[in-house]
């Protein structure tokens, strides 16, 4: 399949709720806590979201939406799930198409963020009383991640996956990211972002092949302007 461009959404991931995307400790610290949040191994440490965990997290609710028969991921290998992230087991794939999707790890902005420590407990049903604290770092209400996918295009109907992958964004804002959703951790929000579309030409050498559309407030805003046939044109003509 021949490349025709890549379409890229970039934004914010804005924390709505304590967010904990759990990494590891290096040494056993008295006092410290048991699930910090994970961080860069660059000078300062810096938290972020995996593009592997946001990926993960938006195929599985997609796939939970079409429903799933073992649990596993999807290994069809054509439906629109497997054409976006790539097939569960793609070697048992006759003709394997190539994956759509690149989600970047998304750094979380500002520098010297403070995160929070949350108390979780097991409370004893007789007696009422709280007992096993387990302190997990969280990144605080209010706190942003910047937030990069690149869509690979190989076709005119690859606007039905880019519109799927955005039906899968939306299924995250009303469920959670990272670890302990049902108790209340990881709502988060797509915003402030801005589409760009860059066919082959740019690639080439021909910089002003570049589409740009800006002003995309939420993921609402996104939807309606994939769905609108005219807009869609305006990013993918050449």
């Amino acid at each position: 399949m021949e490349l025709k461009g890549k379409f890229f959404i970039k934004g914010k991931i804005e924390v709505k709720t304590g967010l904990h995307v759990g990494g590891s400790r290096e040494t056993l610290d008295i006092g410290g806590v048991d699930n910090p949040v994970i961080r860069t191994g660059t000078k300062g440490d810096k938290i972020y979201i995996p593009g592997s965990s946001l990926k993960g997290k938006i195929r599985s609710l997609l796939e939970k939406k079409k429903g799933t028969v073992d649990g596993n991921p999807c290994a069809c290998g054509t439906c629109e799930i497997c054409k976006i992230f790539g097939p569960y087991k793609p070697d048992n794939i006759k003709e394997p198409e190539p994956v759509r999707i690149i989600v970047r790890d998304s750094c979380i902005e500002g520098d010297n963020v403070k995160t929070e420590i949350k108390y979780e407990n097991t409370i004893d049903r007789v007696t009422g009383k709280a007992s096993n604290p387990r302190p997990t770092e969280r990144v605080p209400e209010g706190e942003s991640f910047k937030f990069e996918t690149i869509f690979n295009v190989y076709t005119e109907r690859d606007i039905v996956l880019i519109k799927k992958f955005v039906e899968g964004m939306k299924l995250l804002e009303d469920d959670y990211l990272g670890g302990s959703g049902s108790r209340g951790y990881g709502q988060v929000e797509f915003k402030d972002m801005v589409l760009k579309y860059r066919p082959k030409e740019y690639y080439e050498g021909e910089d002003n092949a570049e589409k740009l559309k800006k002003d995309i407030t939420d993921v609402s805003n996104l939807k309606e302007l994939i769905k609108d046939k005219n807009k869609v044109e305006e990013i993918f003509s050449q």
